[in-house]
């Protein structure tokens, strides 16, 4: 027999629900509210968090880019061209002021990623990426390779 951490009472070893509250005993712990869901459970059944989210998170390996300089110069009129830092915990867009005298770095995390547009031209991209709660974020002024690779990312994340 085990104990029920809500009303303290018996529940037998094979049990997962308490007979006498209701109350969930084994499956997954949801990292924002600490209740247990079952264990293949996609979102917790009280907060909303999505599980599923969070394991396709874990799995992306850190990239950087950066925006290629031409551009930078001749659309945005700058002479440093913004980065991008993708990791398991955020995105991160840094863009640099005047000189390299101050910077904005724009911390998206991933769970307030809405969506995103993916805007491909001749020979450079960018990407805006929505967020909820928050202002878009673009980067623009991709090389081709590195706008495919943060779209396929993002890709993997709607899914």
């Amino acid at each position: 027999m085990k104990t029920c951490p809500e009303c303290c009472s018996d529940v037998p070893d094979q049990a997962e629900v308490c007979h006498a509250c209701g109350r969930r005993i084994v499956g997954k712990e949801c990292p924002e509210c600490a209740e247990l869901s079952k264990t293949a459970a996609r979102k917790c059944r009280f907060c909303g968090y999505d599980f599923a989210r969070q394991e396709k998170v874990a799995v992306i390996e850190p990239f950087h880019a950066k925006a290629s300089l031409l551009p930078t110069l001749v659309i945005r009129g700058r002479l440093i061209p913004q980065e991008i830092y993708l990791s398991t915990e955020k995105i991160v867009i840094k863009t640099w002021g005047f000189f390299w005298l101050s910077h904005t770095e724009e911390d998206i995390p991933w769970e307030k990623i809405a969506g995103f547009h993916y805007h491909s031209g001749w020979f450079w991209d960018s990407i805006e990426i929505q967020t909820r709660g928050q202002k878009s974020n673009t980067i623009g002024c991709l090389p081709k390779t590195s706008g495919r690779a943060i779209r396929d990312i993002l890709e993997k994340m709607k899914e």
